[in-house]
């Protein structure tokens, strides 16, 4: 017998909740019963296919506003959006203020930005195609995150969620040199 064949037998024979076998002398009926069992389980929340590829536009952005070590530029908006987060409590402890966050009702979602730093202000993101200009990332606060390390956690508010981050052009300390520029940026994204 094709193998394929025998699979779609086997198969067959063993959905059916009652199969006839017929012999000679008469009609042998036999009943076989099958156990279905599974887990439905809570989720904390899935990222929406929207947020995982972004292209973030600065637009030209001007020498002249970026005269100065630490000058920025106006920033752009990073919106990550959760669906289908569930009412579930969470924790984690916050390492910057030193206390543990917790909700009886909200899971909590903690970020890490990662990206190739700039070799001048090793807290921005290196850029390529210009020069003297690195890119920040701040939180809705306006406070500066740190690649490669942990941002203060969110509280998700459950069923979908947008949680909202900025990156700012500033300048660094290697001389300014005009020009089309790219860099990318990575996020880690985990819920408790």
């Amino acid at each position: 017998m094709i193998p394929r064949l025998r699979n779609c037998l086997v198969a067959l024979l063993c959905c059916s909740s009652v199969s006839t076998l017929s012999q000679a002398a008469g009609t042998n009926v036999q009943t076989a019963e099958f156990q279905v069992i599974g887990s439905l389980l809570e989720s904390a929340c899935y990222l929406d296919t929207s947020s995982s590829h972004q292209t973030l536009d600065l637009g030209n952005l001007s020498t002249a506003r970026l005269a100065q070590m630490g000058d920025q530029g106006r920033p752009v908006t990073l919106q990550l959006k959760l669906q289908g987060c569930v009412r579930s409590e969470g924790g984690r402890r916050d390492d910057r203020l030193g206390t543990l966050l917790w909700s009886a009702s909200e899971p909590v979602a903690t970020l890490t930005f990662s990206a190739v730093s700039d070799p001048d202000t090793p807290e921005l993101i290196k850029v390529e195609g210009a020069s003297g200009v690195g890119l920040r990332v701040q939180d809705v606060q306006g406070r500066n995150l740190h690649l490669g390390q942990t941002a203060p956690v969110w509280f998700v508010t459950p069923g979908d969620s947008q949680l909202t981050y900025y990156i700012r052009p500033e300048r660094t300390a290697a001389p300014l040199r005009p020009g089309a520029f790219r860099a990318s940026l990575n996020v880690n994204l985990s819920y408790d």
